[in-house]
């Protein structure tokens, strides 16, 4: 049996797929975070019916601070308007 029958056969003998040729994760995008960003505080209006506050608590104050720094950059809020779905980034 030659090198290349050889290398062959173990190629397509792999129950485990350990030689498998894996697709690489796609690019995450800036666009891509922002959005990923604000679907988390969507979430979060969804979830409690109100806004994310200024609290003691970490997670809510960090989707505070996130969407205050949304709502104040006006190429942000551009973006993200046709993903606002409870109207969090006042009327445009």
């Amino acid at each position: 049996m030659d090198k290349e029958t050889i290398l062959n056969n173990i190629f397509e003998n792999d129950p485990l797929g350990i030689l498998e040729i894996k697709a690489k994760n796609p690019i995450i995008t800036p666009d891509d975070r922002l959005l990923a960003s604000f679907e988390e505080i969507n979430s979060f209006f969804e979830i409690h019916n109100k806004e994310p506050q200024k609290t003691t608590d970490m997670k809510e104050r960090g989707l505070f601070s996130r969407l205050k720094g949304i709502k104040e950059n006006p190429t942000k809020i551009e973006a993200l308007k046709q993903y606002d779905r409870f109207n969090l980034l006042g009327d445009i």
